[in-house]
């Protein structure tokens, strides 16, 4: 055997390097232990967030409140979901599981609005039925729109769309609750056609 071949054969009888491992090692700590206090520091961040910023907001009854341009007056003992609700684009509020939900957008279409794709999102995306026909609604205001009802084996609910070509907006409210208690769907109806009736268009 050469000496060179001698050279590259590798000794049985050696031991691996354990010093060099443990350094490799021990130099990865830092960067673990890092990665552990972000993660905490995320954790308690969230917690402390939920704990200071409310998922509901009480809204006084009567006084308007504002999604973008439209204005409205919250109906007595409806709240806010603070989570689901977007400044300036959507609200929606709630009251013994029933749901109102308003939102603006811009519309550069004609005075109809976004009626029949509404009414497919309804019935093909949410498996519900609208019920009876379109009706024309006015509100206190002069906001002109349309209106149906629909529902489904466990909740019933109403649509209202109401746009302003001239302002190029377009207000959608979203009124929905279980079915199971007539007196109480009535109720919660009544009043969300009370708050529909107080929207319009005016605020900045």
């Amino acid at each position: 055997m050469s000496l060179s071949a001698a050279r590259a054969a590798p000794d049985p009888d050696a031991r691996p390097d354990t010093r060099a491992a443990a350094r490799a090692a021990y130099r990865t700590w830092p960067a673990t232990l890092a990665i552990l206090l972000a993660i905490t520091v995320y954790v308690g961040g969230l917690q402390l967030w939920d704990r200071r910023v409310p998922s509901t907001r009480t809204l006084p009854a009567g006084e308007p409140v504002t999604v973008g341009a439209a204005r409205f007056a919250p109906a007595e003992g409806w709240q806010m979901n603070v989570a689901r609700s977007r400044p300036g684009q959507t609200m929606v509020l709630f009251k013994n599981g029933h749901t109102f939900a308003v939102r603006t957008s811009r519309w550069l279409g004609g005075p109809e609005g976004p009626l029949e794709r509404q009414q497919r999102v309804i019935e093909r995306g949410q498996r519900l039925h609208v019920q009876g026909d379109v009706s024309n609604v006015l509100t206190e205001w002069g906001l002109q729109g349309t209106t149906f009802a629909y529902y489904g084996t466990k909740l019933s609910g109403r649509f209202w769309l109401m746009v302003d070509p001239g302002r190029s907006m377009v207000v959608q409210v979203d009124f929905y609750g279980p079915n199971d208690n007539a007196a109480s769907a009535a109720e919660a109806l009544e009043e969300a056609r009370r708050m529909v009736a107080s929207m319009d268009l005016e605020a900045s």
